[in-house]
This record gives C-alpha cells, sequence and structure tokens, in this order.
C-alpha cells in the first residue's frame, strides 16, 4: 500500500474502486490513494476476489478489472 506521508500526500490522487455485483450493478466504492494510473492499476488488483472492480478518476475510466477464473 501507498506510506502516507506529508510529501505522499501532495503526490497522491484520489481514485475510486467500484465493486460490482454479477448483475454488474455498484454495491461498493472505495477510495484508492495513488501517485498515478499504473499504481492505482496494482492496488486494485491485489483488491480482486470475487468480484469485478471498475477503476476511475473522476470521470476519467481507467479500465474495469476481473477476478480470475478460478477464484469465482
Amino acid at each position: 500500500m501507498l506510506a502516507l506521508n506529508a510529501d505522499t500526500a501532495r503526490r497522491s490522487r484520489a481514485y475510486r474502486a467500484f465493486k460490482l455485483d454479477r448483475a454488474g450493478r455498484v454495491f461498493s466504492a472505495e477510495v484508492v490513494s495513488a501517485e498515478d494510473d499504473s499504481q492505482a492499476k496494482r492496488q486494485v488488483r491485489v483488491m480482486l476476489e470475487r468480484n469485478t472492480i471498475e477503476l476511475w478518476e473522476r470521470t476519467r475510466f481507467l479500465g474495469r478489472f476481473e477476478p480470475e477464473a478460478g477464484r469465482a
């Protein structure tokens, strides 16, 4: 995870990770703090369990992440 101190707090950006149910509806959301898109995507991949997650930065869609077939 991202170590937060005054310097990283200034550099980090807030992303939103939306967990989707099987019907594709949002059932929960989490704020992901990251310094860039790549770091945010790595954090979302770690969060994957059984649900699909969409990653957004404000109105910018960064991707849809699916759990591995064996995990579902």
